[in-house]
């Protein structure tokens, strides 16, 4: 009797254990790789959904990994006076050291990141640009 009810008692923790460790999310960091995004919804979606969801209201499948809560970027314009901030926008994506809302150990800096998978520095320019007019389209 005793035997069983410490094999209970044991098969107990394990399940507790077990299921505790299932509901750890961990997020996959990958090195960036080349792209043939170029315009904003195919950036968006290969390089901002995974975290801010393909709505953009920040539940993509890798936020509740997150340590804060991605930003709804469908609201940027309603927290801006209603006035979506072009040029504020495209500093938090390069990564501006200005600018704390970008940058952080959960959130990449794709300005460099978008040179680095670019032939030319200017291509990254571009797809930076093309995020900016992308997520201008997404607010509501």
């Amino acid at each position: 009797m005793i035997f069983r009810l410490c094999s209970l008692f044991i098969a107990w923790i394990l399940l507790c254990a077990g299921m505790a460790t299932a509901q750890t999310k961990v997020v996959k960091e990958v090195n960036a790789r080349q792209s043939n995004a170029w315009t904003g919804p195919e950036l968006y979606k290969e390089f901002c959904a995974v975290c801010h969801g393909v709505d953009g209201r920040g539940t993509g499948p890798a936020a509740s990994a997150l340590k804060s809560q991605p930003t709804d970027l469908t609201t940027i314009a309603r927290r801006s006076n209603n006035k979506y901030p072009d040029l504020k926008i495209q500093q938090i994506i390069k990564g501006d050291p200005n600018i704390p809302a970008h940058g952080s150990s959960d959130m990449p800096t794709w300005g460099n990141i978008f040179k680095s998978i670019s032939a030319n520095g200017a291509f990254g320019e571009m797809r930076v640009n093309a995020l900016v007019d992308y997520l201008k389209t997404i607010q509501r």
